[in-house]
Formats: C-alpha cells, structure tokens, sequence
C-alpha cells in the first residue's frame, strides 16, 4: 500500500511538472511570433451597455516595438464630447508601464498609477491593465487542455490549447487569465479574464477577426464582453499598416499635451 501511494504521488507530481512545462512551452510560442516593427490604424470603437444602447467613438492607434516592449499612442477624434482625449502608453520591462491619459477639457494630464489599471478606460470595457504590453516572465503558465474549440462561427474549425496565466505582478486586477492558443499558429484568440476579488469570471476577450499583414498576425477586430456590468465594446481598426518608421516623437508626452 506504502508503494502504490508513493508510485501514485510521484506520477502526479511528475504530471504536475509536465504540464507546466507544456504551458511555458505554449505560451513562448506565443510570445516569441514575429511583431511589427510599428502599427498605425484607424479604429471605431463601439461600446454597447447592458440594455443595448450604443456610442460609437474614432480614434487613431500608433504602436511601436522597443526592447522595452510594445509602446501605444491612442488620439480620439469623435464624438465631440471626447475628441481630443490622448493615451500613451510607454513600456517599461520588468518595472511596469507608464501609463498617461491626456483631458482636452482639464488640458491636464493624469498618469495612471498602478492601482488604477484595473479602472474603466474611457467608459469602455477596456481596463488600462489590458491596454498594457505583456511579456513572458509577467505570468507563470500551466497547461490545461488541447484541442479545446471556441464557441464562435468566427472561430470554426479551430482548435486551442487551454493555458492558465497567473500574473506575477499583485496588483494586477486578475487573479488568473486563461487563454485560447490556436495549435496551428500559435496565436490567442480567447482570453478569460477572473477577478482578484473572489475569483469570479470578470470579463472575456475575443479576437474576432485576425489578419496576416507582412507575415505580422495583428487583432483587427476585439470584442469584451463585461460579466459585472452586463456591457461590451468592439474595437475594430481599419486600414491597417505597419513597418512605416514612426517618429519616436509620436510616443511622447509633448505629442500627448500638444
């Protein structure tokens, strides 16, 4: 008896050691596909409320790749009642990004502290946190099931594997994010999104439409769906380009406030 108990012990922390070895396997793979140089895009951004009432918003997106991570600059220009509105986000690896939001009618800009990430950007279901750049060693990965579907017609004839991301970071606003990676380009198309207060599934996030531009998959079309607040936004960009040069200029704060 004293052997089998042993024998079953080892077997299932040895399962338990493969398994997370799969998913760090899985997540580098995600982590490592090739990414634009920068991205510049047009963008609606459609938010629909519990009783489905729509506003509807434009902006333009810049992003860039650095050693750091990925750099976003975001300017609205509709409706009027936030036209003007600026987000920059500059990343920092390993230290967390710095996160500014630029007010036209303060003319003031308010940086987004640690403990306002999990906050609401701009009334969207978009939170700052997941307006941030993620890196591999921000999360510890454990694998959970392949060949798992997404119960979408966008995603028809897909097949994922399940992967668990616990962030490192405490004050992330969730506990834990279970992702959707496709097994044959490795990219993820579903993120669950559980809430650090209770654990409780907060929102999810899927990539609905995906396109190959220069051999970079880049997410043209994102829609959440909020669980607490009955709520969801699209973000669709159009006009895609990417690999243009930016300016660094663009990712400033003197671009911000200008």
């Amino acid at each position: 008896m004293k052997r089998s108990l042993l024998t079953g012990l080892c077997l299932a922390l040895a399962l338990g050691a493969f398994a997370d070895t799969r998913g760090d396997e899985i997540a580098r793979q995600y982590f490592s596909l090739p990414k634009a140089r920068d991205t510049q895009a047009s963008a609606v951004m459609t938010i629909i409320d519990r009783s489905g009432a729509r506003k509807i918003r434009r902006l333009e997106i810049y992003y860039r790749e650095t050693p750091e991570g990925k750099d976003a600059y975001l300017s609205f220009s509709e409706p009027a009642d936030i036209a003007g509105t600026k987000f920059l986000t500059l990343s920092h690896r390993g230290g967390g990004s710095e996160q500014r939001l630029y007010l036209p009618a303060l003319k003031k800009t308010r940086r987004i502290s640690s403990d306002d990430k999990g906050g609401a950007f701009v009334n969207s279901d978009f939170s700052f946190y997941d307006l941030e750049d993620r890196n591999f060693e921000d999360n510890t990965y454990t694998f959970l099931a392949e060949n798992q579907s997404i119960a979408d017609r966008a995603f028809e004839g897909m097949k994922f594997y399940k992967i668990e991301m616990k962030p490192k970071d405490a004050s992330a606003p969730y506990s834990r994010t279970v992702a959707y990676v496709n097994e044959d380009d490795h990219f993820v198309y579903r993120l669950d999104c559980f809430d650090r207060r209770g654990g409780s599934l907060l929102k999810t996030i899927l990539f609905v439409k995906v396109v190959d531009a220069k051999g970079y998959l880049i997410p043209t079309e994102t829609l959440i769906e909020n669980y607490k607040t009955g709520s969801k936004t699209l973000l669709a960009m159009r006009d895609v380009r990417v690999d243009l040069g930016l300016s660094p200029r663009v990712f400033s704060v003197q671009n911000l406030e200008r």
